[in-house]
């Protein structure tokens, strides 16, 4: 699959390489290479999605409100409401 990825770049780069080249036929060309970038994402995308040892963002489940950043800004509610009210 490595080689199906790098193939892609490579013809990628050859289309830009010919919009440079080509000037009358750029928009062509560029649209090529769009085309052959994607190509390669989605392959990669679907390496990540059939890898069932990598963990996606969600598999460590949700991030908990409730870490430091809750405690610090609680104490410095606590500490701006006694500088606020004289205590």
């Amino acid at each position: 699959m490595t080689n199906l990825i790098a193939g892609c770049r490579e013809i990628e780069l050859l289309c830009r390489q010919r919009a440079i080249s080509d000037l009358a036929h750029s928009w062509k060309w560029l649209g090529e290479a769009d085309r052959w970038s994607d190509l390669a994402h989605r392959e990669i995308a679907s390496r990540f999605q059939n890898n069932e040892m990598h963990a996606g963002p969600m598999a460590m489940g949700p991030n908990n409100v409730e870490g430091d950043s809750y405690q610090q800004k609680h104490e410095s509610m606590l500490r701006l409401q006694s500088v606020t009210c004289g205590g």
